[in-house]
């Protein structure tokens, strides 16, 4: 009896969820991972507050971890490695639950910030063990090849993932954009994808179900923060994302056109600075007595001026500084001149599905805060996400990262609505965008 040496793919999530996309290409000796983030279905069981998992085993029995025994086996695993396609926590959550012998990769960008963000302590995750590699460079996995190619999102690093397997050939868009800092960078990913000739893409679609908003670009977003602070006669903060660390950079410079000093939590600054020839004139930081090593010297070097509440109270519309969900206190001890205006910029607390939403709008409140959101995507539009899978032509597409994959319609090209733990093959893919297409 023949053994069928398929590739398969297989979906342990992302399929129809924005975030915690897992995928798996296997061969009958070889498979690669991508990527390993955590997302909450809201239906589904939790662990959480004093409910804590006993082991992995619990955290797979309720699918927080993907089904896949190797990847928890403290054993030599060659033929089987994580690929992560950049650092947000929806594509790296998961990663710390990883038995240490996996090799994990990604790009040198993404190791970089993602050093820099344990050093500084911002989350409470211990160090990722990840390797950079150059881009645009092919890796082997016994007889999977992987390379990153790099596209435009809202952080460093970020890199669609194209695979070869004996019988195919893949492509995964990770998450991109055509309206940040670079969009060149992106649309050379489509063209190399096109060349590539992939036989299956999978596609994020984060925003098939929001086409109607505006698109605003970064340099848009800018001004539109300078115009917000302009028209401002009282104290002004932000909430910045330090994965995100153009957009911090770019808040001090609104706040300098707008006549305003900046001020940031020394932790985001020291991961900013890094991907920085130089800071901003005149930035400047919170006095804080916490911080860990290597950022308290990091402020001692570069000789950084320290804010403290009362600087602040004595003439709060010279000021537009960050204000920390974990730091919302700074409100109480700014007193009589802490009412003012919040401008959120996809920083955290994300959006009214985290808990913490709701809290910060009350403190906001309590303080006679004005609640204004100016931010961009890190996603590319609907529109742009098919033209995308136009130009690349594979021979079928998969939607995924999105609440409505469905709406991501790409004519003349074949599709297909993944389901979770569910092996494709090639010809199984094929014959079931055939099958759609009928319908």
């Amino acid at each position: 009896m023949s053994v069928d040496k398929s590739t398969r793919i297989t979906f342990f999530g992302g399929t129809r969820t924005i975030g915690g996309t897992i995928c798996r290409v296997k061969t009958a000796s070889a498979q690669i991972v991508f990527d390993m983030g955590h997302v909450v279905r809201p239906a589904s069981p939790m662990f959480s507050g004093s409910l804590r998992p006993r082991s992995t085993a619990d955290l797979r029995a309720v699918g927080i971890l993907p089904d896949i025994p190797e990847l928890y086996q403290i054993e030599r695993q060659e033929h089987l490695s994580i690929c992560i396609s950049h650092n947000h926590l929806d594509h790296t959550a998961l990663l710390p639950y990883m038995a240490n012998e996996i090799s994990v990769f990604s790009t040198k960008e993404t190791c970089k910030i993602l050093k820099l963000i344990s050093e500084a302590k911002i989350e409470d995750q211990p160090p990722l063990r990840v390797t950079g590699v150059e881009v645009e460079t092919w890796q082997r996995v016994g007889d999977l090849q992987f390379q990153f190619v790099p596209v435009d999102h809202d952080t460093p690093g970020a890199a669609a993932i194209f695979i070869t397997a004996p019988d195919l050939r893949l492509v995964y868009s990770g998450d991109l954009r055509f309206h940040g800092w670079r969009p060149e960078i992106s649309r050379a990913f489509v063209e190399k994808a096109r060349l590539f000739e992939p036989d299956v893409l999978l596609v994020e679609g984060t925003r098939a179900g929001d086409e109607a908003r505006p698109q605003v670009t970064e340099q848009e977003l800018v001004q539109l923060i300078v115009d917000e602070i302009s028209s401002e006669a009282r104290m002004v903060y932000f909430n910045a994302y330090p994965r995100h660390p153009e957009r911090v950079l770019a808040f001090a410079r609104a706040a300098q056109a707008a006549g305003r000093t900046p001020v940031f939590e020394a932790r985001t600054l020291y991961v900013a600075s890094q991907f920085a020839s130089e800071l901003p004139e005149g930035v400047r930081v919170w006095a804080d007595d916490d911080l860990p090593d290597p950022v308290r010297q990091w402020v001692e070097a570069a000789h950084l001026p320290l804010v403290r509440a009362v600087d602040v109270r004595t003439a709060p519309n010279g000021f537009a500084a960050e204000l920390a969900y974990d730091k919302l206190w700074r409100l109480i001890d700014l007193g009589p001149a802490a009412n003012g205006l919040y401008i959120h910029s996809n920083g955290a607390p994300l959006g009214p599905f985290d808990p913490a939403w709701d809290n910060l709008q009350r403190w906001l409140a309590h303080f006679g805060v004005s609640f204004r959101s100016i931010g961009t995507s890190g996603h590319a539009a609907l529109g742009e996400i098919e033209q995308a899978v136009a130009d690349i032509r594979p021979r079928v597409y998969l939607p995924i990262h999105s609440f409505h994959p469905e709406r991501v319609v790409a004519h003349g090209i074949p599709r297909v609505l993944p389901d979770e733990r569910v092996d494709y093959t090639l010809p199984d893919l094929l014959a079931a965008a055939s099958v759609a297409t009928r319908a």
